[in-house]
Formats: C-alpha cells, structure tokens, sequence
C-alpha cells in the first residue's frame, strides 16, 4: 500500500495555519495611531485694533484700570500723548466727574463690577479735564472686549466731545420761542403768575445772558474768552458771573456749573 509524502501533509499544515493568521485582525501598534485633530484657538478681538481704528477718541483698560491702548483721538481730546497716558489710572488721567459734578472713583468700580456679573454698561456723559485745565462734556460708550479667563478683559471708552455751543445756541432759541422755561426769565416776558407756578419745582432764575455766560462756564471757557464770544467786556463777563454765583448760592465757577447740571438748568 503506497503512502503520501509526509512534506505534502506538512505543507498543508503551514497553508492551514496562514489561512487562519489572515482572518485575524491585526492589533494596531501604537506608532500607526491616527493623532486626534487638534483644535482650533478661540480668536478672541484685538484692543489695540479696536482702538486704533475707531472714529472718535478710544481709550482701553484693563481691570485694575490702567490705561493699555490711547489712540490719536484721545490724543486731540484729551491733550496728553500716548506715551504719557499708558499705563496710569485712566480717571486720575481724565480726572471724570458726573452729571452733577460728583468725581468719578478711581477704579471705576461700578463698570467693572458690571461687567463681573455679566451686565453691559449703558451709554452716559460725563465731565473730564483736559491737560490744560479745560472741562469739557463728553459723550461715553463702552465696549466690553473679553478674554480667554473671565478675568481677563478690557473695557474700550469710546468718547464723543458735546458741542455745547450748538446746545446753547438751541436753548436760547428755545428760551426766545417759550418764556415759561422754568428756571430761566427773559427780560420783558411777564412773569407767571402764583397758579401757574404751582406745582412746578422751585429753581434759580438766570437771565438770558447769565444762561449764556453759564453755558460757556461749562464748557470750560476762560472769562477773556467768554468775552470775545459774547462780544462783550471782560468786566462785564465778571458781573454776570457774580451773578450767577449769586443766584445759584455757589462759591466758584465750577459749583456753579455742577449746581447748574443738578438743577437741570443746562
């Protein structure tokens, strides 16, 4: 009786043994493991960008209110140069006082604390000081700039000067068209009577040229200059302030015009 080769039955084996290695998935090894990709970096805006490119004077600070960004408009505003404002207090640069005269913290806490509990800032005015001594009314937004941590943002005081001689000049052709303005009397309009006054508040009366005068008071004018604008003398400029102190029970110029800003006269 013939028998097989005993090598054909081993080369069999070996085909069997390789036809079950090819079903077996192969286990990865870890130098072919596909890297996660990796993620994109939150773009959060650039300050000084938004700063340098506003249309009006644009100052950023930070939390702890230390100026970051002063851009040209800022400059022509303000009177100081980038240089000498970046990295001071911004309100002991500005020195800020609001509506009614009352100066501003020097953390400008209530804006931040805003921004802590997520509240934005609304638009307001305010006072400030330029770097020659001069007061002039402003007009404030605030854009809130975050950052990658809560507490790391940046506030962007967008400022607009109030033309306030174009408000004066309005008032008074208000004050021509309606004597009844309480608070103000203009030489030869009757005086109302005790009814017609009746409950309306009681306020300081200023002639139409004291109003003027006051006007000119808060935007910070000099007496010489109130004088050539009104086209009038200098002493008579001092006059009309005395009597204007008088009237408001201020001791100087600029209680006189915080008096006036909290009465609403101007």
């Amino acid at each position: 009786m013939d028998r097989k080769p005993k090598h054909k039955m081993k080369s069999s084996g070996r085909k069997s043994a390789q036809a079950t290695a090819a079903n077996v998935h192969p286990m990865p090894t870890g130098g072919r493991r596909r890297a996660a990709p990796a993620e994109k970096p939150v773009a959060f805006p650039n300050v000084a960008t938004i700063v340098a490119n506003a249309a009006r004077a644009a100052v950023a600070a930070d939390s702890k209110n230390q100026i970051l960004h002063w851009n040209d408009g800022a400059i022509e505003l303000f009177g100081f140069t980038a240089e000498e404002a970046i990295g001071r207090n911004f309100q002991r640069v500005i020195q800020a006082r609001d509506v009614h005269g009352n100066r501003l913290s020097a953390d400008h806490g209530a804006f931040h604390e805003m921004v802590r509990i997520g509240e934005a800032p609304q638009s307001f005015e305010i006072a400030i000081i330029t770097a020659t001594g001069k007061m002039v009314r402003v007009a404030v937004s605030v854009i809130v700039v975050l950052g990658p941590e809560a507490s790391e943002y940046a506030l962007v005081y967008l400022m607009t000067p109030m033309h306030r001689r174009r408000r004066a000049d309005e008032a008074i052709d208000r004050l021509l068209a309606q004597t009844s303005l309480p608070g103000v009397t203009v030489p030869g309009s009757p005086m109302p009577t005790g009814a017609e006054q009746r409950g309306t508040s009681k306020q300081p009366r200023l002639t139409r040229r004291q109003l003027e005068v006051l006007l000119l008071l808060a935007e910070g004018k000099t007496s010489g200059e109130i004088a050539e604008e009104l086209n009038i003398s200098v002493h008579t400029v001092r006059t009309h302030i005395q009597g204007i102190l008088r009237t408001l029970g201020a001791a100087n110029r600029l209680e006189a015009v915080s008096r006036a800003l909290h009465e609403r006269i101007i």
